[in-house]
């Protein structure tokens, strides 16, 4: 997995989510901030991307670890 970050536009140098878990393999897990990302965005950028090319992700924002978003990649 890499971490992509926007290099033009409004969000410049914001990590650029579609494209971070585009990288991600099988089994790969992604713990992030919510400070960093939004939630829901990182649930539709993770549907959108499943539609696009079949793939299957997990994500959980656990209550016990509040304020943290761990994206699993499945298939």
């Amino acid at each position: 997995m890499e971490i992509i970050k926007h290099t033009t536009g409004k969000d410049r140098g914001q990590i650029s989510v579609s494209n971070t878990i585009a990288t991600m393999d099988v089994g790969e897990v992604w713990t992030v901030s919510e400070d960093v990302v939004v939630k829901e965005y990182v649930r539709n950028a993770c549907s959108r991307q499943g539609k696009k090319d079949g793939t299957i992700y997990k994500v959980c924002a656990p209550k016990q670890q509040r304020g943290i978003i761990t994206i699993t990649r499945i298939k």
